[in-house]
Protein backbone atom coordinates (compact mmCIF):
# COMPACT_ATOMS: atom_id res chain seq x y z
CA UNK A 1 0.00 0.00 0.00
CA UNK A 2 2.89 2.17 -0.22
CA UNK A 3 2.89 5.43 -2.20
CA UNK A 4 -0.49 4.85 -3.46
CA UNK A 5 -2.63 6.78 -5.52
CA UNK A 6 -6.39 6.31 -5.02
CA UNK A 7 -9.30 8.98 -6.01
CA UNK A 8 -11.95 6.36 -5.63
CA UNK A 9 -11.83 4.62 -2.14
CA UNK A 10 -14.31 2.34 -2.12
CA UNK A 11 -11.59 -0.83 -1.86
CA UNK A 12 -9.59 1.19 0.73
CA UNK A 13 -13.11 1.37 2.86
CA UNK A 14 -14.40 -2.02 2.39
CA UNK A 15 -10.62 -3.23 3.51
CA UNK A 16 -10.79 -0.65 6.59
CA UNK A 17 -14.31 -2.29 7.54
CA UNK A 18 -13.03 -5.56 7.48
CA UNK A 19 -9.62 -5.11 9.70
CA UNK A 20 -11.76 -2.87 11.97
CA UNK A 21 -14.45 -6.15 12.39
CA UNK A 22 -10.98 -8.49 12.61
CA UNK A 23 -9.60 -6.51 15.22
CA UNK A 24 -12.40 -6.43 17.06
CA UNK A 25 -12.80 -10.39 17.23
CA UNK A 26 -8.91 -10.51 18.77
CA UNK A 27 -9.71 -8.08 21.63
CA UNK A 28 -11.86 -11.09 22.62
CA UNK A 29 -9.11 -13.66 22.09
CA UNK A 30 -6.97 -14.55 24.49
CA UNK A 31 -3.62 -13.56 24.09
CA UNK A 32 -1.89 -16.85 24.77
CA UNK A 33 -3.40 -18.35 21.67
CA UNK A 34 -0.92 -18.92 19.22
CA UNK A 35 -0.74 -16.20 16.57
CA UNK A 36 -3.29 -13.32 18.21
CA UNK A 37 -0.22 -11.28 19.23
CA UNK A 38 0.95 -11.55 15.64
CA UNK A 39 -2.14 -10.52 14.28
CA UNK A 40 -2.78 -8.01 16.50
CA UNK A 41 0.74 -6.32 15.43
CA UNK A 42 0.15 -7.08 11.61
CA UNK A 43 -3.04 -4.75 12.35
CA UNK A 44 -1.18 -2.13 13.83
CA UNK A 45 1.16 -2.14 10.88
CA UNK A 46 -1.80 -1.77 8.04
CA UNK A 47 -3.11 1.10 10.49
CA UNK A 48 0.18 2.49 10.26
CA UNK A 49 0.50 2.21 6.26
CA UNK A 50 -2.91 3.73 5.69
CA UNK A 51 -2.33 6.69 8.25
CA UNK A 52 1.60 7.78 6.10
CA UNK A 53 -0.82 8.12 3.08
CA UNK A 54 -2.97 10.06 4.55
CA UNK A 55 -5.55 8.19 6.02
CA UNK A 56 -6.94 9.22 9.49
CA UNK A 57 -8.56 6.32 11.42
CA UNK A 58 -9.49 7.23 14.95
CA UNK A 59 -10.12 4.83 17.86
CA UNK A 60 -13.14 5.76 19.22
CA UNK A 61 -13.94 3.29 21.54
CA UNK A 62 -14.36 4.78 24.59
CA UNK A 63 -14.82 8.39 24.01
CA UNK A 64 -17.96 9.61 24.88
CA UNK A 65 -20.90 10.99 22.18
CA UNK A 66 -21.51 14.48 21.94
CA UNK A 67 -25.13 15.62 19.97
CA UNK A 68 -23.47 16.59 16.79
CA UNK A 69 -20.92 13.88 16.05
CA UNK A 70 -21.08 13.35 12.73
CA UNK A 71 -21.83 9.45 13.03
CA UNK A 72 -24.27 7.11 13.13
CA UNK A 73 -25.22 5.57 16.90
CA UNK A 74 -27.10 3.33 18.17
CA UNK A 75 -28.26 3.43 21.67
CA UNK A 76 -27.61 1.06 24.71
CA UNK A 77 -28.88 1.44 27.50
CA UNK A 78 -26.20 0.64 30.85
CA UNK A 79 -26.99 1.61 34.13
CA UNK A 80 -23.55 0.39 35.55
CA UNK A 81 -21.99 3.91 34.14
CA UNK A 82 -22.83 6.78 36.01
CA UNK A 83 -25.93 9.18 35.60
CA UNK A 84 -25.93 11.42 32.61
CA UNK A 85 -22.88 9.72 31.14
CA UNK A 86 -21.62 7.74 27.22
CA UNK A 87 -19.17 6.26 25.90
CA UNK A 88 -18.75 4.85 22.59
CA UNK A 89 -18.76 0.89 23.43
CA UNK A 90 -18.16 -0.54 20.24
CA UNK A 91 -17.41 0.56 16.58
CA UNK A 92 -19.02 -1.20 13.59
CA UNK A 93 -17.66 1.11 10.73
CA UNK A 94 -15.10 3.38 11.58
CA UNK A 95 -14.39 7.19 11.00
CA UNK A 96 -12.38 7.81 8.09
CA UNK A 97 -10.34 10.95 6.47
CA UNK A 98 -8.29 11.36 3.89
CA UNK A 99 -6.21 14.35 3.20
CA UNK A 100 -8.46 15.97 6.45
CA UNK A 101 -12.16 15.24 4.21
CA UNK A 102 -14.22 12.67 5.91
CA UNK A 103 -15.24 9.96 3.30
CA UNK A 104 -17.01 7.54 5.96
CA UNK A 105 -18.76 8.90 9.15
CA UNK A 106 -18.39 5.63 11.81
CA UNK A 107 -21.36 3.85 12.97
CA UNK A 108 -20.94 3.11 16.89
CA UNK A 109 -23.28 1.60 19.76
CA UNK A 110 -22.62 4.22 22.45
CA UNK A 111 -23.87 2.94 25.64
CA UNK A 112 -25.53 5.53 28.20
CA UNK A 113 -27.09 5.80 31.53
CA UNK A 114 -29.75 8.66 32.18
Amino acid sequence: MENMTVTNHDVILAIINDITRMQQNLEYMDDSVKGVSRLKNRIKSIYATLNSNQYDIPDLVGHSYHEGDNMIGTLELNPELPPATNRIKRVIKPQVSYEGKLIQAAEVIIEYNE
